[in-house]
């Protein structure tokens, strides 16, 4: 995986939950834009802001953050063909470790909220599925397109995959995990994303 597309998207949810520009809404966009408030309240929060309250903080952005991206999506997406390889199991478990990965990302960068801008611009709908335009604007003056890949599952809408500058971040994790895979085993692929959890990477 591309390093600096890793750094643009964890500086793209670091900055992302900023105060949101809606310019067309939809109920993927409500969804989207319901959860960055949540989480810029959480952000603002200086009741949160004392070192003790650092564990409940990052809960509290986990559970917001859990309840808009379908990990179990995103992960059979980032597995592609080896998804189906894997036992009932394996898929659980690559599930939750996967989701916890992708959210320790963010939560080493959170702390570098510097009030970006998010813009959306537009929303598509195709039956169950659909895109989220957005426009990120960074404190730099750059404006960065980030599109949320999302699906209509139990009534709601799911961020399954997130393209930044056109670029999607699950194409990118398959390519990584795939290349390890054909390479050695599966059992390493799941044992270098433990280390990288440990190492709070």
């Amino acid at each position: 995986m591309s390093l600096k597309f890793v750094k643009r998207f964890i500086l793209f949810l670091s900055l992302s939950f900023a105060i949101p520009s809606v310019l067309m809404a939809g109920e993927p966009t409500d969804r989207i834009k319901v959860v960055s408030d949540k989480i810029i309240a959480i952000i603002s929060d200086n009741s949160l802001k004392a070192p003790e309250m650092k564990e409940k903080k990052e809960q509290m952005i986990f559970e917001i953050v859990d309840s808009a991206f379908n990990w179990e999506e995103f992960s059979k997406r980032a597995l592609a063909k080896n998804w189906n390889k894997r036992t009932d199991s394996e898929k659980k478990a690559f599930t939750s470790l996967f989701g916890r990965l992708v959210e320790r990302s963010y939560m080493n960068k959170a702390g570098q909220y510097s009030g970006g801008k998010v813009v959306f611009l537009a929303e598509k709908i195709e039956g169950d599925y659909g895109n989220v335009s957005t426009q990120l604007g960074t404190s730099t003056g750059a404006q960065i397109p980030v599109e949320y890949r999302v699906m209509k599952k139990d009534g709601a809408w799911w961020v399954y995959d997130v393209y930044i500058e056109g670029v999607s971040l699950v194409n990118n994790y398959r390519s990584q995990f795939n290349d390890i895979i054909i390479k050695s085993s599966y059992e390493e692929l799941v044992k270098r994303l433990k280390e990288k959890l440990e190492k709070g990477e």
